[in-house]
């Protein structure tokens, strides 16, 4: 009897310590929790930028913007699975700041990174996991943020010839439309949404005459470095010479299976066409302070939009940013 007894005893403590362990937290309330990185000694602190005193302050001004227009959602309020381990700090290009110091020009770019933490239990307490969660980057003034290239050969030891090929992309699809032209964009890997001023374009298309002069640049580049041959070369240029003169200056569609066989480029109009595009190279305004806010864009997981049932990361992602307005979102920028 007292062996029976000592055996359920057992039994009973391992079964409450498994159903801690395992619980349901999809309807647990998580919290805002915010963590300001800025002075920290970690390659995102503010004093890479080495602003001065107006410029700290307006930096600042920014990120507390950010984080109280972040705060005032109803996912933020009450999230419900989840914990929103918020990160304040600055987003910068390069890890090596001794390397690659900043240039007393440059923009400074805002960033408060937001990862929907997973909820579990342990030892009788809710923990948080942030590792390869759901989230919401947000950043300001960077426009790599605002465009994948559509050309990724990146093959060559002249990096220069490589860029200047994969500046030009194509235009992503407009996945939700939170108004006054504010939209979340479906790239391949991620969905962003994009604020950007109205009254100059973000995006220009290129042109027959510019996509050459780029492709002609990384051909030769290619040819230099033995990755073609002198054929390949003639080909190209045949291939150019094909082309009539008066669609030179019209804005450039390229098609894999319609188009020529190097370039790409679309002629004769056939249905499947998509326009390369650029970042229109005077789209920020050099005459604001580098701490003027121009450009902001969050980025979250490109299948938030159809997470699959259980993933309540990824479904408060979305419940986020489908709440967002364009309006609002367009007095977050400096400009108009």
């Amino acid at each position: 009897m007292k062996q029976n007894y000592f055996l359920i005893l057992f039994l009973s403590v391992s079964m409450l310590s498994f159903s801690q362990e395992t619980d349901d937290l999809s309807f647990y309330h998580g919290k805002w929790i915010v963590t300001d990185y800025n002075k920290s000694n970690e390659w995102f602190a503010e004093r890479f930028y080495k602003m001065n005193a107006t410029e700290l302050a307006k930096y600042h001004a920014t990120t507390e913007k950010l984080l109280a227009y972040l705060e005032r959602q109803p996912v933020a309020q009450n999230p419900i699975g989840v914990t929103l381990e918020v990160k304040s700090r600055t987003a910068y290009n390069h890890y090596d700041h001794e390397l690659y110091p900043v240039k007393p020009s440059e923009r400074v770019k805002a960033e408060v990174f937001i990862p929907f933490c997973s909820l579990y239990r342990k030892n009788g307490k809710v923990e948080a996991a942030c590792d390869e969660v759901s989230y919401i980057d947000v950043i300001t003034n960077d426009e790599r943020e605002v465009f994948e290239p559509a050309m990724n050969y990146d093959q060559l030891d002249d990096k220069q010839a490589v860029n200047q090929y994969k500046e030009i992309f194509y235009l992503p699809g407009k996945l939700l439309d939170l108004g006054r032209g504010v939209f979340l964009y479906n790239w391949y890997y991620k969905n962003r949404l994009v604020v950007a001023r109205s009254d100059r374009p973000l995006w220009l298309p290129v042109t027959n005459r510019e996509y050459i002069e780029r492709t002609m640049v990384y051909y030769k580049a290619s040819l230099k470095e033995g990755k073609i041959n002198q054929m390949v070369m003639d080909m190209l240029l045949a291939e150019i010479a094909s082309i009539p003169p008066e669609i030179m200056g019209s804005p450039c569609y390229v098609d894999r299976n319609a188009g020529l066989l190097l370039t790409e480029i679309v002629i004769t109009g056939e249905i499947s066409e998509f326009p390369l595009y650029k970042l229109n190279p005077d789209y920020f305004d050099k005459t604001l302070p580098r701490t003027a806010v121009q450009l902001l864009t969050m980025t979250i997981e490109g299948h938030a939009d159809f997470a699959e049932y259980g993933e309540i990361n990824a479904h408060r992602v979305w419940e986020f940013i489908s709440g967002l307005k364009g309006g609002e979102l367009m007095q977050l920028l400096d400009v108009k």
